[in-house]
């Protein structure tokens, strides 16, 4: 059965309002837009196709949550960060998964409610994204290791 392109719209604005209500309830806070896209790279619903430099395989990085069903998978993910190597993968309110390099996002991110978790951390072993917009865009976002 294929779902209409209304009942899909339907669908994620009721995942996003019950992260968004799961959030709220649990002291876990919106960060600022001005944040969100000029010091974090939003992994799109398609993945970040990468490379790695040493091996030159290539890998798919989806987002941390891919589906719009509110469930305790997402109750253990949304609202949670992980490092690695000085990259910072985080599942932000409405269930969107962000890369940075940008420590002072660190500090939002612990101020705001968010808690560390055991979350893949994608771009943090020497992959390059293939996607040449994508990886100028990271490649542009500040690194700052405060």
């Amino acid at each position: 059965m294929n779902k209409t392109k209304d009942s899909k719209n339907i669908e994620m604005e009721r995942f996003q309002s019950d992260c968004l209500t799961y959030c709220e309830v649990n002291g876990i806070h919106a960060l600022s837009k001005e944040l969100l896209t000029k010091k974090c790279l939003r992994i799109p619903d398609n993945g970040i196709e990468t490379i790695h430099e040493l091996t030159n395989l290539r890998n798919t990085f989806y987002p941390i949550i891919t589906r719009t069903e509110f469930d305790d998978n997402v109750e253990r993910k949304i609202g949670h960060y992980d490092t690695n190597n000085n990259v910072i993968v985080f599942v932000y309110n409405d269930g969107s998964t962000y890369l940075t390099k940008d420590w002072k996002v660190f500090n939002e991110l612990a101020n705001n409610g968010y808690k560390r978790g055991n979350l893949p951390v994608p771009l943090s072993y020497g992959e390059t994204i293939v996607d040449p917009s994508l990886r100028r865009k990271w490649e542009n976002l500040p690194k700052t290791n405060d």
